[in-house]
């Protein structure tokens, strides 16, 4: 959604929408890289309950 956004804003030479629409896009990076970041944890912690206390610290 917020990609299809900044192509309309470029297709229409709207430099300001698109700057301002870059935030959003950071931050959608952003917030699907840390699920992936703590299934990676998960599953090199394996099912020890010492490394889940602390990835549960980490959260």
């Amino acid at each position: 959604m917020i990609n299809n956004l900044v192509k309309l804003a470029r297709e229409e030479d709207d430099y300001a929408t698109e700057s301002f629409l870059q935030w959003y896009v950071t931050e959608q990076v952003e917030e699907e890289a840390s699920p992936a970041e703590i299934i990676q944890k998960l599953k090199f912690i394996g099912k020890d309950g010492r490394g889940l206390l602390m990835i549960d610290k980490d959260l």
